[in-house]
């Protein structure tokens, strides 16, 4: 298990990025089928969500990565400068200080460069589950949908 951002849900089809360097996209590259769980806390809901992933292109990846966060893109560029993602640090001031360099680098977000190691993967769902909590009488609301050549299907669950 592996937690990641969904950055998009993108015509039926939740986007999500990876490295590759990271122990997430050597996992996902034993098998295109996938599963993720979204909580939503506030809203008292969960998605449970399987399908098959795939790269998105090049180019949809650079404008998504576009819109990361600024620290986001320093830290793509970190990984890239040969620090992959869960990699041991001797200490926290290595990575501050990795990226205050970076800053210097590259003070102005629009200006960084995508790095090539980021990947975008698009999941195209064929099983969701749905969670809706009650707070009230803790009857929670549970539903079940199956992609079924071309058609989704509904069923309701037992909490």
């Amino acid at each position: 298990m592996r937690t990641l951002v969904l950055r998009d849900i993108d015509d039926q089809r939740f986007i999500v990025f990876v490295n590759n360097t990271s122990e997430k996209w050597r996992q996902l590259q034993s098998s295109s089928r996938c599963e993720m769980l979204v909580f939503w806390p506030t809203l008292m809901q969960q998605y449970r969500i399987r399908g098959e992933w795939q790269e998105i292109p090049s180019a949809a990846m650079e404008t998504h990565w576009a819109r990361k966060p600024y620290d986001s893109k320093l830290l793509d560029h970190f990984y890239a400068e040969g620090r992959p993602q869960s990699s041991v640090l001797a200490s926290r001031a290595v990575l501050l200080e990795g990226i205050e360099r970076l800053k210097q680098r590259y003070p102005v977000a629009d200006d960084i460069p995508f790095p090539g190691n980021a990947q975008g993967l698009a999941i195209d769902a064929n099983y969701m589950e749905i969670w809706q909590g009650s707070e009230s009488d803790r009857l929670h609301h549970r539903h079940r949908y199956v992609l079924t050549a071309n058609s989704w299907s509904k069923e309701i669950l037992v909490p």
